[in-house]
């Protein structure tokens, strides 16, 4: 850039002071009122971009560990506890969309009975097709 070449920070100050003693209207109270809130200004952007610069903590994920003695029957017993928690979770967030369905004025149980007609058409649609390609 052409422009910067030509700036001296030294001149700028020499010529700042030169300004600040020569008589005339201006005041140094002035000047400093003049530039506090830029400098507040900046320092809020300095401070803004230092914390948006440092990254989000890590994420710690547990994962569970289980003895080497373990036996098959004890994981599928957990396989099988842990299956029904999470069909627990589904039908109680099923139950809460149709009550707020429900308070907003849907026809949920109509909803629901063409979701299972869609739902059996596709299941008989996979069976045949599937016994058409055995034969």
């Amino acid at each position: 850039m052409a422009f910067f070449k030509d700036v001296s920070l030294r001149s700028a100050g020499s010529d700042l002071i030169g300004f600040l003693r020569a008589p005339g209207r201006h005041s140094p109270l002035l000047f400093l009122a003049a530039c506090v809130p830029t400098a507040i200004i900046m320092y809020t952007f300095y401070l803004d971009a230092m914390e948006k610069g440092t990254p989000p903590p890590r994420e710690i994920i547990y994962v569970e560990s289980w003895p080497a003695s373990r036996s098959i029957q004890e994981s599928k017993v957990a396989i099988a506890e842990r299956q029904k928690r999470k069909d627990e979770l589904r039908l109680r967030e099923k139950e809460a969309y149709k009550a707020f369905g429900r308070a907003v004025g849907m026809d949920v149980d109509r909803i629901e009975r063409e979701a299972e007609m869609e739902q059996a058409a596709k299941k008989s649609a996979g069976a045949q097709e599937t016994a058409g390609a055995m034969q």
